[in-house]
């Protein structure tokens, strides 16, 4: 049993329950050895009894300095939900505010006073602004000076300032007061990022259509993040100055020395910027790149482990051998081609791509198969030296030594993410595609089949059904898909397709692909198959698997940097040749404008505004560039705009350099209409914007 609930279910009789009532409000309070704190809280509500007040809930996380003992005794009217241990701020909140049923929460800290008709002008607030998920109270310190309690969205440098050494150089430093707003009159209510969780009040409705504070966050930057999602789900916060409370704020993790509220906030902190920093989320769409460089490295320091152990164990066993054994230092060389070897032998046999089945025993045996041929390799390389005789029982040993330690240390890559994973870092943030009944029962079974995984944002609902939404968390329509991928900084995208209809999914695939994330479709549209994607069972469901685009990320900048570097030794060829070109062209008076188009062409691509080659319009958002030359202009691809469209699609899921190469190659045997009249469904489109 986790906890245990004492006092009444009805409304608190002792805080002058003489007054009328309208049950608008509940109040939840979460104590931790925080007795005469809370005793003064309670005491203050007493005092200025709200005629709104349904309910006074305190959910006490297991203080040990007799909270419960003298709330029941001076307080027997509130009612108490008792953990037997610390499981942390935000879900006590949500265990309190699950305990109530008015269509307002005012979540309290229990050092917190309340003044005469703060709750009520609160209530008042938020009826008169039903675009209101979560609202603040204006707080003073004990001496009456305002308390800065609605702040802006942290970045970077308000991190250092606040957090570090940093901030006792620039006390006054302008990102701190943009921070705290402190150049603001804060006697006007308005709009803000976020308010501090001392004084929250929340809408029941918003409360069931967002979600609760996220219980990752033990404790700090759950307000923040609360307050970020209302407002990512449509709901605004507010500051709400004429509902006044004290404050006895301490500020504890400020503290500069190590002590467990400073490293609470730390990795809150770090919880943060996981889920939701720009930088951590590009980094995570390139995890492909992140994941090949540690599994390479591991791999190699697990292949020279193994050669290592190899060659000590021929060393122990010399007195066996009627050959000598060389010394270590002289193995240098050939210790570099094993690993060449094994390398180039892992990469022939698909080891470096992402594993959708990884077990121990599973890459065991994939990587026994790699390294035996490895080992076969380098055992015949034994015999062409001429130089030295390398123990050919060292590379006999070798092959059973590295197919464990590399598996081993495979796995303990992965045994180290999914540490990280039960420490709320990395989580895969997740929408769902479809309609609400499937897409209900397909977020359960996704979740229960990988606790732990999964960061559920919300339901993406066909084009014009979000009405249907009641109080399920949506968060937008398909037709927005991409710029949905981007706020809610989505991962993977999970579609259920019964509800729509096959262009729609085909363009929900597209679309989001481009922004790269993966989709997951259910299988019924197996039709829909392109290279690359495969069948794959998540959370006993079929899905087809779309990976990301050819063209995001990385292998964009690469384009664009390839793009730039050929149309710098085009130009530079140009200008070679331009004398000979202006004298012939003068001569004959024809063509003068083909030589300047080329130069404008190639400019517009140094500037970023053409691709060399690429699609015939630009596409994903404008981020890919269309191409003075394509698919579109060689070949068949001078057809219809239906086909142009579909070459276009073509080249986005298949691009690479040499791909582009072979395109540009075909293009030089049409000089003029590449530098001529070519750029036309592109350039010409981009000249017109």
């Amino acid at each position: 049993m986790d906890t245990e609930v004492q006092g009444p279910a009805g409304p608190p009789l002792g805080f002058n329950s003489g007054k009328a009532m309208h049950d608008q409000v509940s109040i939840v309070i979460v104590s931790y050895n925080t007795r005469e704190f809370l005793r003064a809280c309670l005491a203050s509500v007493s005092d200025h009894y709200p005629d709104s007040l349904s309910r006074v809930t305190v959910v006490d996380n297991d203080s040990s300095d007799g909270t419960v003992k003298t709330i029941r005794a001076e307080f027997p009217e509130v009612a108490i939900i008792e953990n037997p241990a610390n499981l942390g701020y935000a879900k006590a909140v949500n265990q309190g505010i699950g305990a109530s049923d008015t269509p307002y929460v005012l979540v309290l800290n229990p050092d917190i006073e309340v003044r005469e008709g703060s709750v009520e002008n609160m209530v008042r607030f938020m009826d008169s602004h039903p675009d209101a998920g979560i609202a603040g109270a204006r707080l003073v310190y004990p001496d009456g000076t305002l308390q800065p309690s609605c702040r802006t969205f942290y970045t970077l440098p308000v991190v250092l300032l606040r957090r570090t050494l940093i901030g006792k150089l620039f006390p006054n430093a302008g990102a701190v007061r943009e921070h705290l707003m402190l150049d603001w009159d804060h006697r006007s209510s308005r709009a803000v990022d976020w308010v501090i969780g001392a004084s929250m009040m929340v809408r029941r409705e918003a409360f069931e259509r967002v979600g609760g504070m996220d219980e990752r966050f033990f404790l700090y930057l759950e307000d923040v993040d609360w307050c970020s999602r209302m407002q990512k789900h449509g709901y605004k916060v507010y500051y709400v100055a004429d509902a006044e409370m004290k404050h006895h704020h301490r500020r504890e993790s400020a503290k500069l020395l190590p002590d467990r509220k400073l490293m609470a906030h730390v990795f809150s902190t770090f919880r943060y910027y996981d889920k939701w920093g720009s930088g951590a989320y590009a980094l995570k769409r390139e995890r492909w790149l992140l994941r090949l460089i540690t599994t390479l490295l591991t791999d190699v320091v697990m292949i020279n482990a193994a050669f290592l152990a190899a060659y000590y164990i021929r060393y122990m066993l010399r007195d066996m051998f009627t050959k000598p054994i060389y010394p270590v230092a002289t193995y240098t060389g050939f210790m570099i081609f094993v690993n060449l070897i094994c390398i180039f032998s892992f990469i022939y046999s698909g080891l470096y791509r992402k594993p959708r089945r990884a077990s121990f025993a599973h890459d065991l045996i994939r990587i026994s198969r790699s390294i035996l041929l490895s080992s076969l390799i380098i055992m015949a390389a034994t015999y062409l030296t001429r130089t030295i005789a390398y123990s050919r029982f060292i590379v006999a040993v070798f092959w059973p030594i590295s197919a464990i330690l590399v598996t081993l240390g495979r796995a303990v890559l992965r045994g180290a993410h999914r540490g990280l994973r039960r420490s709320f870092f990395d989580r895969k943030r997740i929408g769902l595609v479809g309609g609400l009944p499937e897409t209900v029962r397909l977020k359960e079974s996704l979740l229960g089949a990988a606790p732990g995984e999964y960061d559920f944002a919300g339901y993406i609902l066909p084009t014009g059904h979000a009405a249907e939404a009641d109080t399920a968390p949506v968060i937008g329509e398909t037709a927005d898909i991409g710029e949905i991928v981007v706020d809610q900084h989505l991962r993977e995208v999970f579609v259920s397709d019964s509800r729509l209809s096959r262009e729609e999914v085909g363009k929900v695939v597209l679309k989001a692909r481009r922004f790269g994330v993966e989709v997951m479709v259910a299988s019924e549209i197996t039709d829909t198959l392109i290279h690359g994607s495969s069948i794959e069972e998540i959370g006993n469901e079929p899905f087809v698997v779309f990976p990301p685009s050819s063209l995001s990320g990385a292998r964009l900048a690469t384009k664009r940097v390839s793009d730039w570097i050929f149309a710098l030794i085009g130009l530079a060829l140009v200008v070679l040749i331009s004398p000979l070109v202006l004298l012939a062209q003068a001569i004959t008076f024809r063509n003068l404008g083909t030589f300047v188009d080329t130069v404008r062409k190639l400019t517009y691509v140094m500037g970023g505004r053409n691709s060399l080659v690429g699609p015939s319009r630009a596409m994903g958002g404008e981020r890919v560039k269309p191409g003075i030359t394509g698919l579109w202009l060689t070949g068949d691809g001078e057809g219809s705009a239906s086909r142009r469209d579909r070459l276009d699609v073509y080249y986005l899921e298949n691009w690479s350099l040499s791909f582009d190469m072979e395109i540009g190659i075909s293009s030089l045997g049409r000089v003029r209409r590449l530098f001529g009249s070519a750029g036309g469904a592109g350039a010409e489109k981009e000249e017109g914007r």
